[in-house]
């Protein structure tokens, strides 16, 4: 089995605004169809305790952590070993090939702080440990449930947070969704002035402008490489029975590579200064 990034080459990479990649038709068909007449059901990826509801309301998320997926019994091979080889040192590297530059055009000290590029090994997030690994990598199987009160986002313009290294989306919609939206925006900040965050999302849309859409498809796969200016959101679904369908990829380090503290809105600073004194007064 060929991973998502095993035809992507470092000239794929898109520089603007942050370093991405959009692949079409990432795997081959019948691999593509085969995870699609497997996909766990809803019911299915709500079990997991890394959920943060239990409930299945309208447009919201439960996934599957590469920890769930490998030691459930009832996942399909074909989507076990999918996990596997993509939270494996084989899809590290292939990312690490395909993104060195842009990592150490943001990162010039990456390989200080993290291990060089070609001693860097990986393990599977929440089974393994930063004590063996450089890398954490998790492949989570993913639902945003069908939107069924109003057409909504299941998130605005926001970053990933910063002990990630890269995030990435692989589409897997079902061929009868006839719905609007849902698709992933990236944007930048406006006359490129970092600020305007309410913790990592941002607090106002005046603080940033839409750049592109990456419509949610079928076999299409969006990775990028985290940082401060790496900002996306989910642009909002239309009415559906059909949930959203889509696996994270995600590759987490040990200490965070950036930091948004001193570009937090001014208001949003204001309210928690407030908070922290109400609570002071009771202690």
């Amino acid at each position: 089995m060929n991973t998502l990034l095993s035809k992507v080459k470092a000239s794929d990479v898109i520089a603007e605004p942050f370093p991405h990649i959009v692949i079409r038709d990432a795997i081959d068909e019948d691999l593509c169809a085969k995870l699609v007449a497997d996909y766990p059901s809803i019911d299915t990826l709500i079990q997991s305790k890394d959920n943060q509801q239990s409930t299945i309301s309208s447009n919201v998320r439960f996934h599957y952590l590469a920890e769930d997926t490998l030691r459930d019994e009832q996942i399909s091979p074909v989507w076990k070993e999918f996990i596997r080889l993509h939270s494996s040192n084989v899809f590290l590297q292939q990312f690490i090939d395909i993104f060195k530059e842009h990592i150490l055009h943001l990162y010039p000290n990456f390989e200080q702080d993290y291990g060089s590029f070609e001693s860097l090994n990986s393990g599977v997030r929440k089974i393994d440990t930063f004590d063996t690994s450089n890398v954490l990598l998790d492949t989570l199987i993913c639902v945003n449930t069908p939107v069924t009160t109003r057409p909504t986002s299941v998130r605005g313009p926001h970053i990933d947070l910063p002990d990630k290294l890269f995030a990435g989306l692989f589409y897997l919609r079902d061929p009868q969704d006839k719905s609007t939206g849902g698709n992933l925006d990236l944007y930048r900040f406006k006359k490129g002035k970092v600020q305007g965050f309410r913790n990592y999302e941002i607090a106002s849309s005046s603080y940033v402008e839409l750049v592109k859409t990456v419509e949610y498809g079928r076999n299409v796969l969006v990775l990028f490489l985290n940082s401060i200016h790496s900002l996306h959101g989910v642009s909002p679904r239309s009415l559906t029975n059909y949930p959203r369908y889509f696996v994270n990829l995600v590759g987490e380090v040990e200490k965070p590579l950036f930091s948004n503290k001193q570009y937090q809105e001014a208001n949003h600073i204001k309210y928690w200064r407030r908070v922290k004194k109400v609570i002071n007064t009771f202690q």
